[in-house]
C-alpha cells in the first residue's frame, strides 16, 4: 500500500497505517472472528512498536481477492470502530510477551460485539443506503486534514483524527467513509493533488502567526476545494468500478 508525505508536512501515524499488506486476512466463516485481524511488533530506531491491523490473505483462497482488494476499507473500519484499536498503548506495554498480547487482543475482539456486527455487515455484503457521488466527494474531502501541530500548520491524509466519523450517525456512513478512504489511497499521488489545490495559500500555511479563526477558514476552504476536484471525483468513480462487487452499497453517479 502507498503512503504520501510532503517535506513540510508532519504526517500522522494514523495516516501511515496503510503502508503494507500483512498475512491472513479472513478465514473461513467457521473460524473465529479474530482470524480477520493481526498484529506485529516492529523495531524503529531501537524502540519496539505494536501495529494492529486487518489481515489480507485468507486461509480460504476463494476470499483472497476480496481481502486484498478491500484492505484499506477494512483498515478504516478497524481503526475507527474496534475497541481493541484504542487499547494499543496498553498492549504495547506487554511487549515482548506476544503470547499475552495475542490473548488480550483476541479477548477484546471477541467481546466487541458491536464492532463484529459492523465489520461483518461489510464482509457479507449486507446492503446499506446508496451513496451519491456528490456526498462521496464531501466525505472524501475531509480526509485531507488541515490543523495546527504545535506552532506549525500540518496537512495530511488522516484515517481518524479528521472527524470524518462524526459527519453522520447513519448506519451506512462507516461503509461510505471507508470506501472514500480506500479510493484516496488508490490514487497515484493524492498528496500532490492536495498541494496543487492549496498552492495559492500554501505560503500562508507555513507561517506561525495564523490565528485560530484564519486556520479554521482555511480548513473549510481545503474541504471545499477537494470536494470540487475533478481528479478526486474520477478517483472515486474509478474505485467504485473496480470494487463494486465487494461493496455493500451502490454509488449513485
Amino acid at each position: 500500500m502507498k503512503t504520501h508525505t510532503s517535506s513540510w508536512i508532519i504526517p500522522s501515524l494514523a495516516a501511515m497505517v496503510a503502508s503494507g499488506i500483512p498475512n491472513n486476512c479472513f478465514a473461513q466463516e467457521a473460524n473465529p472472528f479474530t482470524d480477520l485481524f493481526t498484529f506485529h511488533v516492529d523495531r524503529v530506531l531501537g524502540k519496539r512498536y505494536l501495529t494492529m491491523e486487518t489481515d489480507s490473505t485468507p486461509r480460504d483462497p476463494a476470499l483472497n481477492e476480496r481481502c486484498t482488494a478491500m484492505f484499506n476499507s477494512n483498515e478504516y473500519l478497524f481503526c475507527n470502530y474496534a475497541d481493541v484499536y484504542a487499547q494499543g498503548t496498553k498492549l504495547e506495554k506487554m511487549i515482548p510477551d506476544t503470547s499475552a498480547i495475542r490473548a488480550r487482543f483476541n479477548a477484546e475482539l471477541k467481546a466487541d460485539t458491536a464492532f463484529q456486527r459492523l465489520f461483518m455487515r461489510s464482509v457479507r455484503r449486507e446492503m446499506v443506503e446508496p451513496l451519491h457521488i456528490d456526498s462521496a466527494l464531501r466525505i472524501a474531502s475531509h480526509f485531507f486534514y488541515l490543523h495546527r501541530d504545535g506552532e506549525v500548520q500540518s496537512i495530511h491524509i488522516c484515517i481518524g483524527i479528521n472527524e470524518v466519523k462524526e459527519m453522520s450517525s447513519s448506519l451506512s456512513h462507516p461503509y461510505h467513509a471507508a470506501f472514500c478512504y480506500m479510493a484516496i489511497w488508490a490514487m497515484d499521488d493524492p498528496m500532490e493533488l492536495l498541494m496543487q489545490n492549496i498552492a495559492p495559500f500554501r505560503p500562508e500555511l507555513k507561517k506561525n502567526n495564523l490565528t485560530d479563526e484564519q486556520l479554521a477558514a482555511r480548513e473549510l476552504e481545503v474541504y471545499d476545494l477537494m470536494a470540487r476536484s475533478p481528479e478526486l471525483r474520477k478517483a472515486l468513480l474509478d474505485e467504485y468500478d473496480r470494487k463494486s462487487k465487494y461493496l455493500n452499497f451502490e454509488l449513485i453517479k
